[in-house]
């Protein structure tokens, strides 16, 4: 199975999609203001001048027309990043949307967001030069929903849009960081009160493509005899099911395909697996009644990279007791376990955490992706008001296997050598803490510091540093 759904049916689906889209539809007649003769055996009382006969006012295309935005600066400071004294950076980041949507009589809409992020200082001059802009602007979405796509139940939505599942554990939008996560293709969604079905399949390299500027030379798998390479098609596609068995009792099963176009080496990575949790409502929210807050995570991966079997598998599971001593409480804890090998035989068993966000998942310090890691931690949250609350968090990160590297938040192994860590496991211990603030309803605040604390496989890879990690977020939304 090279891909869910074939690529090249997307510009068929995308023209049967505009074309039935624009059909017209015939809709209930209007009522007309005309001079009309009375009726017959009706009495003066009963026959109303035509200037008091209520018109029904036709819409204008603006009446359903939206346009929100959001502003977020975020000065942030990283001291002794990667455990190294001589790497220490200060700035402020900024990220700015500006969202148009136009919603069509029978629910579809159009939507655009344009999406500008930049360090401040980055560019130079910052407010005039565009020679040195790196493109800065872009698009973060820009899709059509279809409702009913084809008289079906399914609403198709067809563009770059953005994807999250669950916890975020292995699909999401990772917007904490300031460039976020968008994906190019398309998705069938099925939803209803207690079930929402998902299919999509999404370009991630376009390395067939006619444009001459494609800069996918990664994605070249060389040919026979170390000839020329060839450029390849890579594609990300799915089946995520969330059915709401309970108020209280969330079921998701899910499948994913990442497939590059065959060649001799090229990378075929299955994904399959379910989680169980309360967070039924939305926004991944439990109920305000619960006193349980849990989610448990699986996935086991199969396929093959660069011809290696690939055998893989984690779980990430999250506990929490919610109370009320004199304020609403939270005491929970986390814990996650990927596997890890060496990887040097015919089988790879590191685990890939695809496309997932994982800022607070794994300790606020962003140290660690779900790749070789075994790891657990605690929690305490505490809500002085509905708009305040501080949060402190532990977390401690291990490798799972010895014979494999340490993974960064962005699943790039470190360049540290495995054999530097001296066999040992422990890269560290963090103490995290949160404030958030709601001031308006469109002012949001948000305060943290993380505290990374070297075990003994960092220290022994000599590592001479710990890591501490502040920021002040400020959003803006309109």
């Amino acid at each position: 199975m090279k891909k869910l759904l074939p690529l090249f049916f997307v510009p068929v689906l995308f023209l049967c999609s505009v074309a039935i889209g624009a059909a017209p539809r015939k809709g209930p007649l209007k009522p007309v203001a005309v001079d009309a003769p009375p009726t017959k055996g009706a009495t003066p009382e009963a026959v109303q001048p035509a200037e008091s006969i209520q018109i029904e006012k036709k819409e204008n295309w603006y009446d359903s027309f939206k346009l929100s935005g959001m502003i977020r600066v975020r000065p942030e400071s990283k001291q002794n990043f990667g455990f190294d004294d001589t790497q220490k950076y200060d700035f402020v980041g900024q990220k700015t949307w500006l969202t148009a949507e136009k919603t069509f009589s029978d629910k579809s809409k159009a939507v655009v967001t344009l999406q500008d992020v930049r360090i401040w200082g980055g560019q130079n001059p910052t407010n005039t030069d565009t020679g040195t802009e790196l493109q800065a602007v872009d698009v973060r979405e820009a899709y059509l929903l279809l409702k009913n796509f084809f008289f079906t139940p399914f609403d198709l939505q067809v563009g770059r849009q953005k994807i999250a599942y669950g916890d975020e554990v292995l699909v999401g939008y990772s917007d904490w960081g300031n460039t976020g996560r968008s994906f190019d293709g398309i998705r069938f969604i099925l939803d209803s009160q207690s079930n929402n079905l998902q299919i999509f399949s999404t370009f991630l390299k376009g390395g067939r493509s006619n444009d001459p500027s494609n800069p996918n030379a990664a994605f070249t798998n060389p040919g026979p005899n170390s000839g020329p390479g060839v450029k390849m098609n890579m594609y990300f596609s799915g089946i995520y099911d969330a059915w709401k068995i309970h108020p209280m009792f969330m079921l998701d099963t899910y499948f994913f395909a990442r497939n590059q176009d065959n060649g001799i080496t090229a990378n075929q990575l299955y994904t399959g697996g379910f989680r169980i949790s309360n967070r039924t409502e939305k926004g991944n929210a439990n109920p305000k009644d619960a006193v349980l807050d849990y989610s448990i995570n699986t996935a086991y991966q199969g396929g093959y990279n660069a011809g290696k079997k690939i055998e893989a598998y984690a779980v990430v599971g999250f506990l929490g007791v919610i109370f009320n001593a004199g304020a609403k409480m939270r005491v929970g804890g986390q814990g996650a376990y990927s596997s890890g090998g060496d990887n040097s035989g015919s089988t790879y068993h590191t685990f890939d955490p695809l496309y997932s966000t994982a800022h607070m998942t794994y300790g606020q310090a962003d140290m660690v992706s779900l790749r070789n890691l075994t790891g657990f931690g605690a929690d305490y949250t505490v809500w002085f008001t509905p708009n305040l609350n501080l949060r402190l968090d532990y977390w401690y990160a291990m490798r799972t296997s010895t014979d494999d590297g340490w993974y960064a938040v962005s699943g790039v192994q470190s360049a540290t050598p495995v054999s530097a860590f001296n066999g040992q496991a422990q890269l560290y211990h963090e103490v995290d803490v949160r404030l958030d603030y709601k001031a308006r309803d469109f002012l949001l605040f948000q305060a943290g510091y993380a505290y990374a604390l070297r075990g003994k496989a960092l220290k022994d890879a000599n590592k001479n540093a710990d890591y501490q990690y502040a920021y002040l977020m400020s959003t803006v939304l309109f």
